[in-house]
């Protein structure tokens, strides 16, 4: 049986479909299969079921795909520990994060990690606090960053930094020309929003409900680029921390004022590891990086 069968196999299991595994490992959909049949045939057993939503694992196939999940890490592990014998640090990094900290924060600490570390394989996801928190507890992610993460016993958190939120709009928006806003101004017009199930969308619920406001969220997407776009086009007005604003205000042709509230003003950014798991040498390293851009931040404050 060959490393290359556990590894389809295994990313079979996180994808659900044969063609978006081949499509991430790079080969074709008879490819992926042809390991599977391998593997089903070592040990004797179905391992998948095929259906018109997609791919489900059979009670063997779950069983397997968790043996394998620690078996690929432990040999990671191995390959880490033995580069790093060498002065080499290798292997691959799991971010997960808030979507908007990848530009100002997650890519640049990247870039500067490759200039020393080439070798290093970076896998990127992005969802809610809770999504984050999750991630990292349940060994699909290695370091985490985003808003507000949510206290556990398994999270260490290792930096904080606090952002301020601004509200972004057209150029010929009527709030474009004011140099501060309250919740109050922004309440007269539709609002683009993630789904309740992220910080800022708490943050600005429990805000309105302290001030008596009733807030327009006339679009609810979990998308920056789509809150973006409907900004752009002038049809709401979004919400967006200090650094994303300054990242992409100038090529969206946006114009973002600061906002008054108390609560709503500022927002944290957590950086996090597993406190009660073992982190490979790049991480480590890519964890320092990442941590002295935070860290800037507060300086910056």
């Amino acid at each position: 049986m060959q490393l290359r069968a556990l590894r389809y196999f295994s990313q079979v299991a996180k994808s659900h479909s044969l063609r978006e595994a081949a499509d991430k490992l790079f080969v074709t959909p008879t490819a992926v299969t042809r390991q599977i049949e391998l593997l089903e045939h070592y040990y004797g057993a179905s391992l998948i079921e095929r259906s018109p939503r997609g791919i489900k694992l059979t009670r063997e196939g779950e069983y397997l795909a968790q043996v394998i999940q620690v078996t690929l890490r432990e040999l990671d592990t191995v390959k880490e520990k033995i580069s790093s014998s060498q002065s080499i640090v290798s292997g691959s990094i799991r971010i997960c994060s808030a979507e908007s900290l990848i530009a100002p924060f997650i890519c640049p600490a990247i870039n500067d990690f490759r200039l020393l570390h080439p070798k290093v394989n970076f896998e990127i996801e992005v969802g809610s606090a809770p999504h984050v928190a999750e991630a990292l507890i349940s060994d699909k992610a290695d370091i985490a960053a985003t808003f507000y993460m949510p206290v556990n016993a398994e999270i260490l958190i290792t930096h904080s930094c606090s952002l301020k939120h601004k509200i972004l709009m057209t150029s010929n928006h009527p709030l474009a020309s004011k140099s501060m806003l309250s919740l109050k101004d922004i309440a007269q017009y539709p609002i683009a929003i993630p789904p309740s199930n992220f910080s800022v969308r708490q943050l600005l619920e429990s805000s309105a409900k302290r001030e008596g406001v009733t807030l327009d969220m006339r679009f609810i997407t979990n998308s920056i680029e789509v809150q973006k776009r409907l900004a752009v086009m002038g049809l709401a007005i979004i919400i967006m921390p200090e650094l994303t604003v300054d990242d992409m205000s100038t090529q969206e042709r946006l114009i973002s004022v600061p906002l008054s509230d108390s609560v709503m003003g500022m927002v944290k950014v957590d950086l996090g590891l597993p406190k009660q798991r073992a982190i490979s040498m790049a991480t480590k390293t890519f964890h320092e990086v990442l941590s002295r851009r935070i860290e800037a931040q507060n300086m910056r404050q």
